[in-house]
């Protein structure tokens, strides 16, 4: 089991929405999916929104994804409305981040409306610090409540979506820091 600190990866500064490798990331943390399935898609955003990128350097990348599977095989992180939320824990994490990964054409989740996921948050975090996952995910959950902003969130890639939308700007200026709770 792993138990060392990571040490922060990234600057001060937060980067404003751009394109890179054919896919846009806000804050490091949105990418395009091409993968069909839920095991792929998961990977895919592990290894594309460099927000989980310290993983490689401290050699934990397996660790993580080995504990998002077997949580994902104890039941579906699809909670709906075309949204998944497949989550680990790894002592690595110095605090909780966030992937999101986008896949208009959607993936079978197995979730528990039977529509496929169109929005897959990873969350990773340390089993120690469980006030701020849940604060997180409490986060996550409350936004993607408003059928607008998941719209606007699926059509990201070809539309922007409603940027004028308050909750929209809200949610992406959370994706862009990673700090999810107070």
């Amino acid at each position: 089991m792993l138990v060392s600190k990571c040490e922060s990866t990234g600057s001060d500064e937060l980067p404003s929405i751009t394109k890179a490798a054919g896919s846009i990331h806000v804050g490091y943390s949105i990418h395009q999916l091409k993968s069909r399935d839920k095991y792929s898609a998961v990977v895919e955003i592990v290894n594309n929104c460099p927000v989980f990128g310290f993983l490689d350097e401290l050699d934990a990348k397996e660790i993580f994804l080995q504990e998002v599977f077997t949580r994902e095989s104890q039941g579906t992180t699809g909670i709906g409305h075309n949204v998944a939320i497949p989550h680990g824990k790894c002592s690595v994490m110095d605090k909780v981040r966030v992937g999101l990964g986008i896949s208009r054409e959607g993936i079978d989740f197995g979730s528990i409306d039977g529509e496929p996921v169109h929005l897959v948050l990873v969350i990773g975090s340390n089993p120690s610090n469980q006030v701020e996952y849940l604060k997180s995910l409490a986060f996550i959950m409350n936004h993607l409540k408003n059928p607008l902003l998941r719209t606007a969130l699926i059509d990201f890639f070809s539309s922007y979506g409603i940027q004028n939308e308050k909750t929209y700007e809200n949610f992406l200026d959370i994706m862009r820091s990673q700090v999810f709770s107070a």
